[in-house]
């Protein structure tokens, strides 16, 4: 990746100022929220809702092992638009992009750059609770699940592991001809 002269020194300073932004493409239309207060215009020409210490990103890792960790957001405080779209059509989110992005700062908290993507994923789930608060309203929570991009790079695209599946692409192929059945019974090797 590389950052502009402007990112550099921030990186060569002993003060980083940056700020996580997450877009959600829902099918009704992308919703920005950044983990800072009030509106952000980036100078991409996005706007972004600050969600304060009140949202959670987790799963930004690296894959070890072959192991893809599973993103999540968890936002409270949202409103019942955004809300709603949990409780709406699972095509509004499901298999959506989610896209999670760095934003610089200045001294001044103005943004330096555009936003550069960090990880992306697919939505694969929303739940939404709504809980008393003390003013006699609601606070509504949302938590969403993503598969990264490295979820499935050991499954065989579009593939099983049978029998028949192997029969479909490779006729005649009897290398998972005993694959049913192996978890019981005990091979002897020649």
């Amino acid at each position: 990746m590389t950052f502009s002269a402007a990112v550099r020194a921030q990186h060569a300073g002993r003060v980083v100022r940056r700020g996580r932004l997450v877009l959600f493409d829902f099918a009704s239309g992308p919703i920005g929220v950044w983990n800072g207060f009030g509106r952000l215009e980036t100078n991409d020409g996005r706007t972004w809702l600050g969600f304060g210490e009140l949202g959670q990103v987790s799963g930004i890792a690296q894959a070890i092992n072959g192991k893809a960790p599973e993103l999540r957001f968890t936002v409270s405080g949202v409103d019942e638009s955004f809300a709603g779209k949990v409780k709406g059509e699972a095509s509004e989110y499901f298999d959506r992009l989610v896209t999670v992005f760095s934003q610089y700062f200045d001294e001044d908290a103005q943004c330096l750059d555009n936003p550069y993507a960090v990880t992306w994923g697919k939505i694969r789930g929303m739940e939404a609770t709504r809980a008393a608060d003390d003013n006699g309203g609601f606070v509504r929570t949302v938590s969403i699940s993503a598969e990264g991009p490295f979820s499935n790079k050991r499954r065989a695209p579009f593939g099983y592991v049978t029998d028949r599946d192997q029969q479909n692409r490779y006729p005649g192929d009897n290398g998972m001809r005993r694959v049913a059945g192996i978890d019981a019974k005990e091979y002897k090797w020649l």
